[in-house]
């Protein structure tokens, strides 16, 4: 699985990844899709189990378009309590699709607003490639809260803020110490 693995930020040891979701074959995804629809907007996405570079995943397709107020779609992974522990530094996720920003958001038990998030912009290439996320690395999005960690209940790959074909896959998943 890591034939040609591309690397973005810290390198971690495989030892210290910690995953809570990689994808399977004949196993059905546990991702959801959401889109601006849900405000009036016209972005449409599906999720469809693939295989890209012999790798099964989870794939987003679809479009995001900016009429009426729009611009997103989102593949979203609700994240267990019983996952979350105070020795965890941040995320890693693995994606593959075609060259563009995706972000990454999460949310925690600490907004209560659709619109609030803790985010970063993620480049997303047509290779397999990890992304270390360390916490101090997300913003915080149109609030004031500070992340708490062990408050996640939510991480979503999300194209978003410009109309484009979107194309984003995931394999794997989780956190790191």
């Amino acid at each position: 699985m890591n034939d040609n693995l591309k690397i973005q930020g810290l390198a971690v040891p495989e030892e210290l990844l910690i995953d809570v979701y990689r994808s399977a074959p004949a196993q059905p995804s546990p991702w959801v899709v959401i889109s601006d629809q849900v405000m009036g907007g016209v972005s449409s996405a599906v999720l469809q189990q693939d295989q890209r570079i012999n790798s099964n995943c989870s794939c987003l397709i679809g479009r995001t378009r900016l009429d009426n107020n729009g611009g997103f779609v989102q593949m979203r992974l609700d994240i267990e309590p019983s996952y979350l522990r105070t020795d965890y530094r941040g995320i890693f996720i693995e994606l593959y699709g075609s060259a563009q920003d995706y972000n990454l958001h999460v949310k925690t038990t600490q907004l209560n607003r659709p619109w609030q998030s803790f985010r970063c912009t993620l480049t997303v290439e047509p290779q397999w490639t990890r992304f270390i996320v360390p916490y101090e690395q997300l913003e915080a999005h149109r609030t004031d809260a500070k992340l708490q960690p062990t408050a996640i209940r939510s991480i979503a790959v999300v194209a978003i803020g410009q109309a484009f074909d979107v194309d984003v896959c995931v394999r794997r998943l989780g956190f790191y110490r």
